[in-house]
């Protein structure tokens, strides 16, 4: 994790391992808010999410996480700071 140049994850105890070692992360965030569980404000960290909030503790994935696509966490896995540009 310490020596990761990013880490993509759901907002987990991983995510939380990123942001407490300084590596870059992408946290796709649902069905809580980010800013409730998701990372600190740092530039160094991204939350990524739509729609509304629902249940912390559903049976199935929320609508705010399923609304991410691969092309948003890849656009946002290229604004992190120190990513490399193509």
């Amino acid at each position: 994790m310490a020596d990761a140049s990013a880490v993509i994850s759901g907002d987990t105890g991983i995510a939380h391992l990123a942001v407490a070692h300084g590596t870059r992360s992408i946290t796709l965030s649902g069905p809580v808010a980010p800013s409730r569980w998701g990372p600190p404000p740092d530039p160094r960290h991204r939350a990524l999410r739509c729609g509304p909030e629902g249940a912390p503790h559903g049976r199935r994935p929320g609508p705010a996480l399923l609304c991410v696509t691969v092309e948003d966490v890849l656009g946002a896995v290229g604004e992190l700071p120190g990513a490399p540009r193509p």
